[in-house]
């Protein structure tokens, strides 16, 4: 441990060491990324600094596993000549999944994921017995005898309980195939491995003795997937996890467990091998019973077949240690999307080494008793839990958008200029980036390359607010947005304050600092969908709590519009620092960035008009153009957006805008719809009266709006 820290220091001090023209970078996969496993394992590799526009080796990530914390990843890692990928785990279909060593990050392996839906008492037993079918060596198998007892009462349940695999995680599965031991003697065994479709074994591999003869004649095998959320182990029954039910002997009659699913029954079969094929199905549990056996059988191997990539596969970092709190950049990423396949890409920060809490049953019924990471892997209890340190670790951040943080080939790689901002909370010591994809059979979201920004932060903290927290719908708002910052002796201070407000401010009456206004003296940025607002250098213990408010009037477009915001320096390269929520102005109660609209569930399209009109096109410099102004609300992703012209008969004489758009403010820029009175052509219409149509595709629906617009000359 002592080693560790001083590594963790000298860590801290380089990173703290670098200038405030520069940043930090983590980057994962590609063709200079520290490689994919590398982040998920206890050495994370090393991060890059960036200065001037170039990259050096800057050091060492640290982790903070004293275990690996993550099950099967369910991803694999290619080397490609552009670098090194992460994408789904695909099955092939010639790979046996009933057996060890299929996933080798599989915690609970075949050899721990197989019962019986016996009694607990003689569970182990009946596991022992079966487990040769799922060893993977045709030459040893489970071997039963059949009690011949006519009666029921006589016959034991041993002979028709389930023997249930456990592969840990919903897999495509399309095939079962099992067959008793083979041998050369059998006069017949050359016909028979030329029946069998692939995966074969040779000939010359079995050994003389041949037991074909014990093929199992009935026999039921079911399925279910991760849904059903049985128990690991039968000792953990619960009402929430159940456990396999107890199946009668008289097997013919009972039905075995209702909560299985029928994949294939028989009750005449005369084959050695049984190959049963049928349509994909997503399975976690597959389990085989016989039907009430009359004579000896068995089973060399128990084979389960599939194809296609998994339908859901996780990849989650180590918790990455920067060594001193760090505010958190820009995260980017490439890769290559199909149709149907989805990655979803989050954050957490935390300020201590573990983001768990561990907790088993106290002496008090109903209630719990918080113990340590290392007693908990130690407590033999039956029901233990765990739960997010919410006092010193955030929540996953809502997934990233894959386009917005797609890296820019065209743009300067160092410069940054792509990506996303990180929207997890900083400034913090500890970051976890977790990546979830889910797939189709045949589609799949493949990741190339994944890096994100960190750097010694602005300031220690700083929270701020927005007041009123209510808006009107379809006028502009008058806002104060207020922030306020804790500063350290060694945080890089900050001249510069970015608020995303979604639409284009109307205007920005003042930046007061410590009730001193700037915004003469340093002229606002406005710009589509933000603004920056600039100040004196605010840093040092000397500044700290000095009161940021930034006065501005602004249309509110969507429900919850979160105005997010950015402190940065000016003239470095330093991250611009997330501004968290918080008790920022004790003037103005909300402490919160987030603005409700009035109208929740009204129109999309609102406020819409035409001016002037009627208009006269005559290029005479007055009125030669209709302007179309309207406002379109809480459209988060692109739509198409179809604005056209019509006359009395219906016929389309212009098309004016026919485009993805998202939510926001129409009408007003120069850019924006308006007709000059010509058709498609180009050709000026005849005087009179037209329609006009503005549509918006939603989902399964298109929605309109129309009116008249005069032409005169």
């Amino acid at each position: 441990m002592a080693k560790l820290q001083v590594l963790y220091t000298a860590l801290g001090l380089l990173l703290y060491g670098t200038s405030v023209q520069a940043f930090n970078v983590y980057r994962l996969g590609g063709q200079t990324g520290n490689p994919w496993p590398a982040a998920v394992s206890y050495e994370p590799g090393g991060f890059l600094r960036v200065e001037d526009g170039s990259e050096q080796l800057g050091g060492p990530i640290g982790a903070t596993l004293t275990h690996p914390t993550w099950s099967d990843t369910l991803v694999d890692v290619q080397d490609r000549a552009d670098g090194q990928w992460l994408s789904p785990f695909f099955l092939p279909d010639t790979l046996n999944l009933a057996q060890d060593g299929v996933r080798n990050r599989v915690v609970r392996g075949v050899s721990d994921n197989l019962a019986t839906s016996g009694p607990c008492y003689n569970n182990p037993s009946q596991v022992a017995k079966a487990r040769p079918m799922f060893d993977g060596d045709p030459t040893t198998a489970a071997f039963y005898t059949a009690n011949s007892s006519s009666d029921p009462q006589v016959r034991s349940g041993f002979y028709v309980q389930n023997s249930v695999i456990d592969l840990g995680v919903d897999y495509p599965i399309n095939r079962i195939r099992f067959f008793p031991r083979l041998g050369t003697d059998n006069p017949e065994i050359d016909q028979i491995l030329g029946g069998m479709d692939e995966p074969t074994f040779a000939k010359e591999t079995l050994p003389a003795d041949d037991f074909a003869e014990n093929f199992l004649p009935w026999f039921e095998i079911t399925g279910a997937n991760s849904v059903l959320n049985f128990a690991s182990d039968c000792y953990l029954n619960t009402r929430e996890a159940p456990w396999f039910r107890r199946i009668s002997p008289n097997a013919l009659i009972d039905s075995g467990d209702p909560r299985l699913n029928m994949i294939f029954r028989a009750t005449e079969n005369l084959d050695p091998v049984v190959d049963i094929r049928f349509p994909t199905q997503q399975y976690q549990w597959i389990a085989i019973r016989p039907l009430r056996p009359i004579k000896n059988w068995e089973i060399a191997e128990f084979e389960v077949y599939g194809e296609g990539y998994v339908k859901r596969a996780a990849y989650t970092t180590a918790v990455l240690d920067m060594g001193n709190p760090m505010a958190w950049g820009k995260i980017r990423w490439d890769g290559a999307t199909d149709p149907d396949g989805r990655l979803f890409i989050r954050t957490r920060t935390g300020t201590t080494p573990d983001p768990l809490r561990y907790f088993v049953p106290s002496s008090i019924p109903g209630e719990v008793l918080e113990i340590s990471q290392k007693e908990f892997e130690r407590a033999d209890f039956v029901t233990r839990s765990t739960a997010l340190d919410q006092e010193n670790w955030s929540f996953w951040s809502a997934p990233y958008e894959w386009t917005s943080g797609l890296i820019d080939s065209s743009q300067t790689a160092t410069d940054w200029l792509d990506g996303t901002p990180i929207l997890s909370p900083g400034p913090a010591r500890y970051i976890q980036v977790q990546l979830i994809f889910l797939s189709s059979l045949t589609d799949a979201t493949q990741l190339r390359q994944l890096e994100f920004q960190f750097s010694p932060p602005a300031a220690q903290q700083a929270v701020g607010e927005i007041w009123p927290l209510d808006a009107a719908r379809t006028q502009s708002t008058p806002f104060t947005y207020s922030v306020r910052p804790t500063f350290e002796p060694l945080d890089a201070g900050f001249d510069r304050l970015e608020i995303f407000t979604l639409t284009q401010v109307d205007q920005i009456r003042s930046v007061r600092v410590d009730g001193i206004d700037y915004l003469d003296e340093f002229p606002p940025d406005i710009q589509a969908d933000r603004v920056v607002v600039g100040f004196p250098r605010l840093q040092g213990t000397e500044d700290t709590f000095k009161l940021i408010e930034v006065e501005f009037d602004t249309h509110v477009v969507r429900y919850g519009t979160e105005f997010q915001s950015w402190i940065y320096d000016s003239q470095g390269q330093g991250v611009k620092q997330l501004v968290d929520p918080g008790n920022a102005n004790l003037d103005h109660p909300g402490n919160a960035l987030g603005v409700r609209t009035d109208g929740l569930g009204a129109d999309l399209i609102a406020d819409l008009s035409v001016h002037p009109n009627p208009f006269t096109p005559n290029d005479d410099g007055v009125n030669d153009r209709a302007r179309f102004q309207f406002q379109l609300h809480e459209v988060s992703q692109a739509r198409q957006l179809e604005l056209g012209i019509y006359d009395l008969s219906g016929r389309r004489v212009r098309l004016l805008e026919a485009t993805p758009v998202v939510r926001g403010l129409f009408g007003a820029r120069p850019e924006d719809p308006a007709w000059d009175g010509r058709d498609d052509q180009g050709t000026p219409v005849p005087p009179g009266l037209y329609i006009y149509r503005l549509a918006v595709e939603t989902d399964g629906e298109t929605l309109e709006k129309s009116g008249p617009i005069a032409v005169a000359y």
